[in-house]
């Protein structure tokens, strides 16, 4: 109940103007909690097998982006 009322009194309260870059911050964030859930769905072998290599497939590639930044070159060997 607390988290509705919390809810309504942040849609009663006018919007303040949010800068560009923390838009972007917010759908980033929001991407990856879903991207999380969805490993950890994986993990506990809640999904299929089509749900289950896509998101091994995008592990992978994000994985793999990761060590790239990191100059980690073990993950691609």
């Amino acid at each position: 109940m607390r988290r509705r009322l919390t809810a309504l009194e942040e849609q009663a309260m006018p919007r303040q103007h949010v800068p560009e870059a923390k838009l972007r911050q917010s759908d980033a964030r929001r991407h990856m909690m879903e991207h999380l859930g969805r490993v950890a769905a994986l993990r506990r072998g809640e999904l299929g097998p089509e749900e289950a290599a896509k998101v091994e497939a995008f592990n992978a590639a994000f994985e793999g982006r990761l060590a790239l930044i990191r100059g980690d070159g073990s993950l691609l060997d």
